[in-house]
């Protein structure tokens, strides 16, 4: 089975495809404000370290979304396609429990109203929300209009932890064709295990797909892979 992406990796690179597809984007830039349970249990963060403090640097996390992200948009490597990615990340931990926030201010290749960027998060995903998948949310992305959201607290459950919910979306004046948005996305859903669960429910659909496919050489294997996955989803719920 595919693993899932990086935590941070998911909710950003959630929020640009749909700016990547529909503008382009010349270049982007992304500062993290990342949950504890981000970094687990063992070593995880001492109290002493999080309480009434930020971290403002963690180990190998930066290369991670920088790689991560550019492997989701199509492109591993700099130079091209989603080479805007390339050392744009700085990533940091915050007293939180669940949900990382970002802050992303995106350089658009194509000129573009807030409004217009508003309707391309909004609309995006159509054809996979048809789907209807046992784990899919009602929207992949939402756009609030209240200038005090997102917030973790508030939003991260929100369609049971599968929401990345975006906020504060303005013109940047920094940036030619600047934009800038908040998003929150919960790191241990979407961002894990929830996540690799809805890849798996996305694979049996592309697997069952084939199955009624009469030139498929490897339908066996297809059939096993279902099954396999048929399973996992089953021990994960």
């Amino acid at each position: 089975m595919t693993p899932v992406p990086n935590c941070t990796a998911t909710g950003l690179a959630m929020t640009l495809k749909p700016l990547y597809q529909v503008f382009g984007i010349q270049s982007a830039i992304m500062t993290s404000m990342q949950a504890c349970s981000g970094a687990g249990t063992s070593p995880g963060v001492a109290a002493l370290d999080i309480v009434d403090n930020i971290v403002p640097y963690i180990p190998k996390e930066e290369e991670k979304v920088e790689t991560e992200t550019r492997k989701i948009l199509g492109r591993s490597s700099g130079g091209g396609g989603a080479g805007f990615l390339s050392r744009v990340a700085t990533c940091t931990r915050v007293p939180v429990l669940e949900a990382h926030t970002e802050a992303v201010y995106v350089s658009l290749k194509k000129a573009a109203t807030v409004d217009d960027v508003k309707k391309a998060l909004r609309e995006y995903g159509k054809d996979f929300l048809a789907l209807k998948l046992p784990s899919c949310p009602a929207a992949l992305i939402d756009v609030s209009e209240d200038p005090f959201r997102p917030q973790p607290r508030l939003d991260r459950d929100r369609e049971d932890g599968m929401l990345t919910s975006v906020g504060r979306v303005r013109a940047d004046q920094a940036l030619p064709n600047g934009i800038k948005y908040l998003l929150v996305s919960h790191n241990t859903k979407m961002g894990a295990a929830k996540g690799a669960i809805l890849v798996a429910e996305y694979l049996v659909h592309r697997a069952t797909s084939r199955r009624a496919c009469r030139s498929c050489r490897r339908k066996v294997h297809c059939n096993q892979v279902i099954d396999e996955l048929l399973e996992l989803s089953e021990m994960l719920r």
